[in-house]
């Protein structure tokens, strides 16, 4: 059973004098949504995944009635984690409105942190204030940007459809609208905010096992330098030797291993932080309580 506070009822409008829209377009809009929605996701929480199931649409206006579930994935379910789809449906109607910004006002000039939540984008035509989320996966992610000018490429070869919006049913409020007069500006690539990314290589770095997740494209979770971070492993030896149940791991857990950081420019702070994170070899395994088992060199182990 799904917990109220962990999935999200929204509507995606398709305004105008109709009571269907092309293939095309249903399938172009939900594709797009959806990706630029597990995008914030994954920038939220990489271990959670969710569903969006689609309801019968409204006469009238178009009108797709979507379930936005958030999925815990069982062991890796957390109290903290209840309001995920909430958070989700925030960002996600904050990166459609940054683009709307973007494309109305043009190429921001100065970026500036307000606080430790809030970034203040500026240009001579004006200013917006984002949440630090939205402008982080707008600026790093260029399957957002790609898939927000996408939905609008399709609404714009669209005659009869007068307005695109998403609106949150369970707020009864809009978190996202736009005319039709802005669809060419929507669909466009320019004025987007230029990405400086750079990638760093750090060997045999100490990293603590917060929790191990076995399933293909989730991420781990550890503790590095202090702080939480998530983390893809692409040692393919090392998970041959946890498939043969030639190591196991709990929390608390020590690795060292090689680290391989990408880094994207923040222009509000001038300065590059990291953003994703790979392991690319395991060197040694550290078990928490050493008297249950001895450290194991990967680079040894099986010889």
């Amino acid at each position: 059973m799904q917990n109220k506070s962990d999935n999200k009822n929204l509507e995606i409008k398709f305004g105008g004098d109709l009571h269907e829209i092309s293939a095309g377009l249903f399938i172009e809009s939900l594709t797009s949504f959806s990706i630029v929605s597990q995008e914030a996701s994954a920038y939220l929480s990489p271990s959670f995944t969710f569903n969006i199931k689609i309801k019968a649409p409204q006469e009238g206006s178009f009108i797709m009635l979507l379930n936005f579930i958030a999925n815990s994935g069982g062991d890796l379910f957390t109290k903290e984690n209840l309001s995920i789809a909430a958070e989700i449906t925030t960002v996600v109607g904050g990166l459609y409105g940054l683009k709307k910004w973007i494309a109305q006002n043009g190429k921001p000039e100065i970026i500036e942190q307000i606080d430790d939540n809030s970034i203040q984008i500026k240009n001579k035509n004006g200013n917006i204030t984002i949440d630090n989320r939205v402008y982080n996966i707008y600026q790093s992610s260029p399957r957002v940007r790609e898939n927000l000018r996408k939905t609008f490429s399709k609404l714009q070869e669209e005659g009869d459809i007068v307005d695109f919006s998403i609106r949150d049913q369970d707020l009864d409020k809009d978190i996202f609208n736009v005319n039709k007069a802005d669809f060419p500006l929507m669909a466009s690539g320019a004025d987007e905010i230029e990405q400086k990314r750079q990638r760093i290589l750090k060997n045999n770095q100490e990293l603590s096992v917060f929790k191990v997740v076995f399933q293909e494209n989730y991420k781990w979770e550890f503790f590095y330098q202090g702080n939480k971070i998530y983390a893809s492993v692409k040692d393919e030896n090392f998970f041959k030797k946890i498939e043969k149940g030639e190591v196991a791991f709990r929390s608390g857990d020590r690795l060292f291993a090689d680290l391989e950081i990408d880094q994207v420019f923040n222009e509000a702070a001038n300065i590059f932080v990291n953003d994703t994170y790979y392991i690319t070899k395991v060197v040694t395994h550290i078990p928490r309580n050493l008297t249950l088992q001895p450290s194991l060199d990967f680079d040894n182990l099986g010889e």
